[in-house]
């Protein structure tokens, strides 16, 4: 008996540690952003992923959408010298939508993601690290095929690096572990018009297309949408007290945001790819639901409106039903960014 219950114990002993080791080791995960150096969400959200122990960034890869290509590149090399990370490997990406071409509209709206212009320079100077050489489609690829049902990717930018990758490898999106994709706004669910056309996300917008490629796929898809990002609000009380302690990152917040307050103590800012970061971090974060979720790809007043609905309808043949967020736990998720903006880098 005695023996009995010391195998017993020393069974159970293993199962509490082999729960605990399992519990701790990060899931691995492509960045694919259209960065731009905070205050832009882009920024914000990869401080929290890469101060979150629950995540190892394996790659960054960049896309034209907030500004171009080479901007998008620059910035993200610079900040990661900023925060002493240079080890992470940036993979450049598409420097243009699949299809669509800069108008007049693009060009007097927001975004510059048509530009070949020479990017500003960022905080501090030009970096002077590089990006790989290897491009950001065959570093997408390559990952996940080496590593099959393993790799989530974050998608925050344009998804024409992730319709590439689709269309490179026929058997890519069947061994993409998860795909979480900011972009797009559910009319059929509150806070759903466009931010850039009446009923268009911008995200989705300069490349209807290779987003429409994308939900269309059979990767596991979780959408977080403009819906979501309304149940947040950055008030000048919630980024003071994000700042009260210097690092690095509350550094380039400050420079960034502490001007924007001064002149308008009263403004807010939604958070969009932050959300999307912390949704993967702590899923409780978020409410989902099951919907079938579309993309207009004809050129004329609804181009690169993504619609949700509930059950199929006609045209919409084909699209897969997927997770769509649009309910958010705010004071946890700001709590969260908040604390662990305000570590120092590799102190978590």
């Amino acid at each position: 008996m005695t023996k009995l219950l010391t195998l017993r114990v020393a069974s159970l002993s293993f199962i509490f540690w082999y729960t605990l080791a399992k519990a701790q080791v990060p899931m691995p995960v492509i960045f694919d952003t259209d960065f731009v150096m905070p205050p832009q969400d882009d920024s914000m959200a990869l401080m929290l992923a890469l101060q979150s122990p629950e995540l190892e960034v394996l790659g960054i890869t960049t896309v034209a959408g907030n500004d171009s290509l080479e901007r998008a590149t620059s910035d993200v090399l610079r900040m990661l010298e900023i925060i002493n990370q240079p080890e992470i490997p940036v993979y450049v990406g598409a420097n243009m939508p699949l299809v669509h071409e800069a108008s007049d509209f693009a060009r007097t709206n927001y975004g510059n993601w048509y530009s070949d212009d020479t990017p500003p320079m960022p905080s501090g100077g030009y970096p002077k690290i590089s990006a790989q050489e290897d491009s950001a489609v065959s570093f997408i690829v390559h990952t996940v095929m080496e590593n099959p049902k393993q790799i989530t990717i974050l998608a925050i930018g344009p998804l024409t690096n992730i319709a590439q990758a689709i269309r490179a490898e026929p058997g890519f999106a069947v061994n993409v572990k998860q795909l979480i994709i900011m972009g797009g706004a559910i009319a059929a669910l509150p806070n759903g018009a466009g931010n850039i056309t009446p009923n268009a996300e911008y995200n989705f917008w300069v490349d209807p297309e290779a987003a429409y490629v994308t939900l269309r796929s059979d990767i596991p898809i979780e959408l977080s949408p403009l819906n979501v990002s309304r149940k947040s609000a950055l008030t000048k009380e919630w980024y003071e007290k994000m700042v009260a302690i210097e690092t690095p990152f509350t550094s380039l917040l400050k420079e960034a945001l502490g001007q924007r307050f001064e002149r308008n103590p009263e403004h807010s800012f939604f958070m969009y790819d932050q959300i999307a970061v912390a949704s993967l971090i702590d899923p409780t974060l978020v409410t989902t639901e099951s919907m079938i979720v579309d993309v207009n790809i004809e050129h004329g007043i609804s181009y690169g409106v993504s619609v949700g609905g509930r059950e199929s309808w006609p045209g919409a043949e084909g699209a897969k039903r997927i997770n769509v967020q649009h309910e958010l736990d705010w004071p946890r998720f700001i709590e969260m960014l908040i604390q662990r903006v305000q570590q120092h880098p590799n102190k978590q």
